[in-house]
């Protein structure tokens, strides 16, 4: 999942561009591989006029960006039309004012934090409607759950330490006091949503319009947004189809050169190299398939890069079921797992950079990086019997005996459908399982979401599923571990992870937030929760003819700059 748009204010010291890749594995041409400084790379001037069509591998069902169960394709569709006031660029550390919608932003007090946001005053939604503090205050509310404790908002972090939030000017400088420091409150407030249109949508005022109006109106189930804020605005939306999206009229930024933009729903990778190569689509930017490399690398006329990112892979148990809620039982199974092992036979075969990610919070790239697993992901199934067996389990003719003489049920494993990597992953897990005496039933998916959120035949035991990391890593990780948080999908309860996260969520200095994080994984190692596998290459491919366009490896995606985006020649 794109965690949430929680990124961070947390520097990286290490840049990622598109020349560190690594050698494809692949073995092809690697003529058409585009390298440079990664916020510039691929910068040209545009021709008016032209359609480009983006590739989405996930339907869209739910248009609330900063909704519970937002999916990775809501995002990249939302960096064109619902602004945030910063945005963090392909280089992975550049946190960037969106100087579109703002002039400034900026702390301007410590005793309490003061926050002041000064709007762009030509800043307007696409029915003109001056953008203003009362859209930063409804974002305040559904995020607060002491204003709306029935909002399903993803991320409250910062937003519960709201004091005041005061609108002058018109409404165009917002005035924001909190009751204690939080360190990444660039990550507040991203995206903005129009007050305007939530009162359309329910808000009256109460904390039961406000619900209403975020868990149920911003999500657009049987329809779409009518609004926008950004260079783009919706034209069409078909469900599992297409959206078309066309220039704001309204916009009053840098002007738009595309007539429109589309982003089309292929849910099967295979298909996607093949529409590329046929122009029905003209950007994609798939989970990396060996064979799909191979194949971009033998088409003319496009470019593509492959970068290492923020994206992670790693194995989610689910602990609100019975069968993974001891914690011995996962820590065998993930020492069991050979990472380093599975990498060869996936993403390996890819980029000579694929290595076991020893983090779940951190990057290789990142300072606070370091190993925190122990045997997690060594491959021991002599450790991992010995874990076993040490606490009272038992392997009876090939089954694995819980300590009270009850055989452990088969666990059910999922991934994402037509992802060839992923069913390789669940498949040598499921393998090794065995050695233990444990049967992992492999299964697909065909929504993140739901199976996140555990609808009825969606749920699982194992998951394995990809996280986008951000540079706001506090406010992210807090949402992904502390109990009953936004993103918590397995459940998991820790009151020392509460209190490691809270204290980096108050500290400003980067070494001190480190160290609190580092405390935080090396306790989920110690709770066997999450094993994580390695760094997800990001594919970026693009016909020859396109500018402006970029890999991204951030929870924002390419589209980042999609209003830049332009054809030439």
């Amino acid at each position: 999942m794109k965690g949430r748009k929680i990124s961070a204010v947390l520097a990286v010291a290490a840049v990622v561009t598109a020349c560190s890749a690594g050698t494809p594995g692949g073995g092809g041409d690697t003529g058409n591989l585009v390298t440079g400084a990664a916020n510039t790379v691929n910068t040209g001037t545009a021709r008016q006029g032209g359609t480009i069509t983006y590739v989405l591998e996930r339907n869209i069902v739910d248009w609330n960006p900063l909704g519970a169960d937002i999916g990775v394709a809501t995002q990249l569709v939302a960096d064109v039309y619902d602004p945030a006031p910063f945005v963090t660029l392909p280089d992975l550390k550049t946190v960037e004012l969106n100087k579109d919608l703002l002039v400034s932003a900026e702390q301007t007090g410590t005793a309490p934090q003061t926050l002041v946001y000064r709007i762009n005053p030509d800043a307007v939604w696409n029915d003109g409607t001056p953008i203003t503090a009362a859209d930063f205050d409804y974002v305040r509310r559904a995020s607060d759950p002491k204003v709306c404790p029935k909002c399903e908002a993803a991320s409250t972090m910062g937003y519960d330490h709201i004091t005041s939030l005061v609108g002058t000017d018109d409404g165009r400088t917002v005035t924001v006091t909190l009751s204690e420091p939080f360190g990444d409150w660039k990550s507040l407030f991203g995206p903005i949503l129009p007050a305007h249109v939530a009162r359309k949508l329910g808000d009256d005022g109460t904390p039961e319009g406000l619900a209403k109006s975020f868990n149920d109106g911003f999500r657009y189930k049987d329809s779409f947004p009518d609004w926008s804020g950004g260079p783009f605005m919706f034209k069409s939306w078909e469900t599992n189809q297409a959206a078309t999206l066309v220039p704001n009229p309204k916009w009053w930024g840098k002007p738009v050169t595309l007539d429109s933009l589309v982003f089309r729903v292929i849910t099967d990778t295979s298909q996607e190299v093949p529409a590329l190569q046929n122009n029905e689509v003209q950007i994609i930017n798939p989970d990396p398939q060996v064979d799909l490399l191979r194949n971009v690398q033998a088409l003319s006329g496009v470019k593509y890069q492959l970068v290492q990112g923020l994206r992670k892979q790693m194995i989610l148990p689910n602990l609100n079921n019975p069968a993974m809620q001891d914690p011995v039982l996962r820590k065998a199974l993930f020492t069991a797992m050979d990472v380093k092992q599975t990498i060869g036979k996936t993403v390996g075969q890819l980029t000579s950079d694929a290595q076991p990610l020893r983090n779940r919070i951190y990057v290789p790239q990142q300072p606070g990086y370091q190993d925190n697993l122990g045997t997690l992901g060594t491959g021991d199934v002599a450790k991992a019997t010995s874990i076993l067996t040490d606490a009272g389990y038992k392997i009876d003719a090939g089954r694995l005996i819980d300590p009270r003489g009850t055989p452990v049920p088969t666990l059910t494993m999922r991934y994402i459908q037509n992802n060839q990597i992923l069913q390789t992953v669940c498949q040598l897990f499921a393998d090794t399982a065995k050695k233990l005496g444990v049967t992992v039933d492999v299964q697909t998916t065909d929504s993140v979401g739901a199976t996140v959120t555990h609808q009825a035949g969606k749920d699982f035991d194992l998951f394995a599923m990809g996280w986008i990391g951000q540079t706001f890593l506090a406010s992210q990780y807090s949402q992904a571990f502390m109990t009953k948080a936004g993103l918590n999908f397995g459940g998991y309860s820790s009151p020392v992870v509460d209190d490691l996260l809270a204290k980096a969520l108050r500290a400003t200095d980067e070494t001190q937030v480190a160290g609190y994080l580092d405390g935080v994984d090396a306790q989920l190692t110690e709770d066997a929760y999450i094993l994580p596998l390695y760094q997800v290459p990001d594919l970026l491919v693009y016909k020859a003819n396109l500018v402006n366009v970029r890999a991204n490896g951030t929870y924002f995606g390419p589209p980042y700059n999609g209003g830049e985006w332009g054809i030439t020649g």
